[in-house]
């Protein structure tokens, strides 16, 4: 029984399509909206979410309908229900910063599933309805000038590109309403609609080649928005005269093929009749022709009769706010003030297009008491101002119950559905129960012998780690009394056959002063091979990492550089350095770089008996690294020795003494630098130090 009473709702919603028409009561939105709830065919839920859309399109639902129809009709790729779908959802979130990928949603899928099919142009149309809602929005006189400015150039760099008439439409439009912000606020023109007048004439005949006519009436409707603005201010009268009759023409034939069309049996089109009448009456007005007003505001006056049922009571609100404006601005009060009465009596019974929106209602009450003020009847004028602030406070006092019962409803749905799931929770806990338990005895069982488990190769582990720990302990102790022995060895060997030589020479002999000179420079060497060992032997142990500090680079590279050119060195040598001019501080272990600095120049001291020795260091920013470097003219490095240089003292190692090289090598390591030589330089020796700027 329930299958087939959804089934008649169904049908009813689909044979309504062939219907004028005409108002229905709230028993056919409550049966469409069942209808959806219960419906899963894609084509049919378009069908009840476009009725449901048009029934609801002066209230709160009308927005969330179309959100939902143009998400379906994408779906299935119905284009003319999207192209349908999408105008209330631009009109409200066009000025949403907020909205931006939302608003990106729908144009990309208009732009993707139109092409070819009759709603091609709905994407440049989206673009152009929400630049136009941008323009006319108040962000603030910087933000809306930047915003036109922004349109103006964009305007011009898409005019040298072929462009469709819907995109010529849409470019036209939006620069003619850009440059109008500009012209009023840079160019003080109280007129600024008539400079764009001729774009927006030509955007206007260019909807006349819109072959679809859905398309051609949201394009038309905009660009008319402009061009009777420009005409008005222009006083042209012929040309209003002539664009708005011809655009109430366009109107009537396109609601007229949308009823044969058949699928908005729904649809209220007298709304879209407003703006066009208006503007009649308006530019009638500014050229003095009280006749002419009088004689459209009675064709308005026909057309909005003409309707029944809700929708005549819809057409009466619009009539007679434009009665009471239009008989203000003639300054005939009296007629004003009964037109102005009617609608307030009308929305007071709540009926009409004006019970649906608080801030009309508002408006309403105020203008009425501005009239009254105007025709000096200042008593009534105060009671209605009174009346206005009432009204004020009323709507005010709903939207805030409004909320309230909102968040009560919420409260009631929340407290029941913690109702069933606590329920859920009961039943469901007692078969939990037993499972828990036999799942926390598994889990037991299977930890202890997961434990026991680990807990043995952990005791392997540590038994092979400590295994050889032992072994490298044995290692390193045998590779350090080996390096003793080769490091301090041969400066032995050379005091041990100095000395010997002092024993047999005679005083003050070249032979006695240059044994001397042995001594004294195989100690050195010796106390240096020490210092080294030391400094290895502690480098070797660190665990943790080297303290950093910012260090200016300048001032030790050229304090080491001093103290090596004092030492004692051939007099055909010259010292240098290079440096890039302007500060250099770098976050590095300031005794270790000045160490590596010193070795380095001190070998090239050792090897150079002419030319020069140059320190040079620079910035090499794109790898954020500092780069040393330095070079000699000495006797260079053999190729078959170039690959031991930096080794220390192992098994069958011939690296110099001193363990300098070495050294500097395993101190570049910890500083998270590296030492190399460089091999392109065939005029001596050059090594390359490098360590990062940052540590």
């Amino acid at each position: 029984m329930l299958c087939v009473r959804h089934l008649l709702l169904v049908c009813c919603a689909l044979l309504g399509a062939v219907s004028p028409a005409v108002a229905v009561p709230q028993s056919v939105k409550d049966s469409l909206q069942h209808a959806l709830a219960h419906t899963e065919d894609p084509a049919t839920r378009i069908q009840l979410l476009l009725n449901l859309k048009d029934l609801n399109e002066e209230t709160n639902l009308n927005l969330p309908y179309s959100i939902r129809l143009f998400r379906e009709a994408a779906a299935v790729g119905d284009t003319y229900a999207m192209s349908i779908a999408v105008i209330p959802i631009l009109s409200r979130y066009s000025t949403y910063v907020e909205k931006e990928d939302s608003l990106k949603y729908y144009v990309a899928k208009l732009r993707e599933l139109t092409p070819g099919t009759p709603e091609e142009g709905a994407a440049a149309y989206a673009e152009m309805n929400i630049g136009f809602g941008r323009l006319r929005h108040e962000y603030g006189l910087e933000k809306d000038l930047a915003l036109a400015h922004e349109v103006i150039n964009w305007s011009h760099e898409r005019a040298k590109e072929p462009e469709t008439i819907y995109e010529r439409a849409k470019r036209l439009l939006l620069h003619g309403y850009a440059n109008l912000t500009l012209c009023y606020y840079e160019q003080g023109d109280t007129r600024p609609f008539i400079p764009q007048t001729d774009m927006w004439r030509e955007a206007y005949d260019l909807t006349s080649q819109m072959p679809n006519l859905n398309i051609r009436r949201c394009f038309a409707s905009i660009i008319y928005f402009a061009l009777s603005g420009a005409y008005n201010q222009a006083y042209r009268y012929d040309d209003q005269v002539k664009l708005t009759n011809g655009h109430i023409a366009m109107l009537d034939k396109y609601y007229a093929a949308d009823r044969t069309l058949g699928r908005r049996p729904y649809l209220y089109s007298d709304n879209s009749y407003v703006r066009p009448y208006q503007q009649l009456l308006r530019c009638a007005l500014n050229i003095g022709r009280n006749d002419y007003a009088e004689a459209y505001f009675e064709e308005f006056r026909r057309r909005m009769l003409s309707a029944r049922g809700e929708n005549l009571l819809r057409n009466k609100s619009y009539l007679y706010e434009l009665g009471y404006l239009w008989k203000a601005n003639i300054d005939q009060y009296e007629q004003s003030i009964l037109y102005s009465d009617s609608l307030i009596s009308l929305t007071e019974q709540g009926k009409g297009y004006f019970r649906m929106q608080p801030a009309k209602i508002y408006q309403a009450y105020r203008d009425r008491s501005v009239i009254l003020s105007r025709a000096k009847h200042y008593d009534e004028a105060f009671e209605a101002f009174e009346r206005t602030m009432e009204v004020q406070d009323s709507i005010l006092s709903a939207e805030r119950n409004e909320r309230l019962e909102t968040i009560r409803r919420r409260h009631d749905m929340d407290k029941r559905k913690l109702a069933e799931t606590r329920a859920v929770i009961r039943n469901r806990a007692a078969a939990s129960f037993s499972f828990v338990v036999i799942v926390l005895l598994m889990l037991g069982t299977g930890i202890y012998l997961l434990r026991s488990l680990l807990h043995n190769r952990r005791l392997k582990s540590d038994i092979l780690r400590q295994s050889r720990k032992a072994q490298e302990s044995e290692h390193m102790k045998s590779t350090f009394v080996n390096t003793i022995c080769r490091g301090i060895g041969p400066p032995f060997n050379a005091l041990d056959a100095a000395a010997y030589r002092l024993m047999l020479t005679d005083a003050d002999s070249p032979e006695r002063t240059a044994s001397l000179a042995s001594v004294r420079e195989n100690t050195e060497m010796l106390l240096s091979t020490l210092d080294n060992m030391l400094e290895a032997a502690n480098l070797d142990s660190l665990t943790g990492s080297l303290q950093t500090e910012p260090i200016d680079i300048d001032g030790v590279c050229r304090a080491e550089l001093l103290a090596v050119s004092r030492l004692p060195h051939s007099p055909q040598v010259t010292y240098s350095i290079e440096a890039p001019g302007t500060g250099c501080i770098v976050h590095t272990h300031v005794k270790y770089f000045a160490f590596v600095v010193r070795a380095l120049l001190d070998n090239a001291r050792k090897f150079t008996q002419q030319g020069r020795i140059t320190l040079r260091y620079e910035l090499d920013a794109p790898h954020g690294r500092l780069c040393v470097s330095v070079t000699d003219t000495g006797c260079g490095i053999p190729s078959g020795r170039r690959e031991e240089i930096f080794r220390s003292f192992t098994d069958n190692s011939t690296a110099s003494p001193g363990l300098s090289l070495a050294l500097c090598r395993l101190i570049a390591g910890h500083l998270s630098g590296s030492i190399r030589l460089d091999e392109s330089y065939t005029e001596g020796t050059r090594f390359i130090f490098t360590i990062p700027v940052k540590p």
